[in-house]
């Protein structure tokens, strides 16, 4: 087995990368005039391909804690762009929906993702980025059956 070098480890890469990727999201929706953070556009973006979520549903498909899933909804809902709805089959149980006012900001920060997409994939031949694809889906299914998850 090679020696470890964290800076060379595929965790501090992916880490590295996702930060990063984050920032420059966050940044390029902030210069759009759009007060978002890439963590919140997870949240809508997960809420626009499944529909209404519960906030415990959320934080299991995001992979993030309670508190930052929270956080993220609550500034989604004070600028009007989400909103909590009672459950139809649990009147206990509330439910995270779009409002129709995300919809303008849903296709802006699209176009804005898709951008900062191909900015950080530039150089980088389509066999590579579909083997990178496939080593991480690979590393993805791995650490979801370590952690418990299918």
């Amino acid at each position: 087995m090679p020696l470890y070098t964290h800076h060379q480890s595929l965790g501090h890469l992916t880490g590295l990368a996702s930060r990063l990727f984050n920032r420059l999201l966050t940044t390029r929706f902030k210069e759009a005039g759009i007060d978002l953070t890439a963590e919140q556009w997870g949240v809508i973006l997960l809420l626009q391909n499944s529909g209404a979520l519960s906030q415990s549903h959320i934080c299991d498909l995001l992979y993030l804690e309670k508190s930052s899933v929270s956080r993220s909804i609550d500034g989604l809902e004070k600028r009007g762009w989400i909103e909590r709805k009672r459950s139809p089959t649990d009147s206990r149980s509330k439910l995270v929906v779009l409002t129709d006012k995300s919809l303008d900001v849903v296709e802006s920060c699209s176009k804005i993702a898709s951008l900062v997409l191909n900015d950080a994939q530039q150089n980088l031949a389509e066999e590579d980025l579909e083997n990178s694809r496939l080593h991480l889906s690979s590393v993805i299914t791995n650490l979801r059956k370590l952690n418990g998850q299918n």
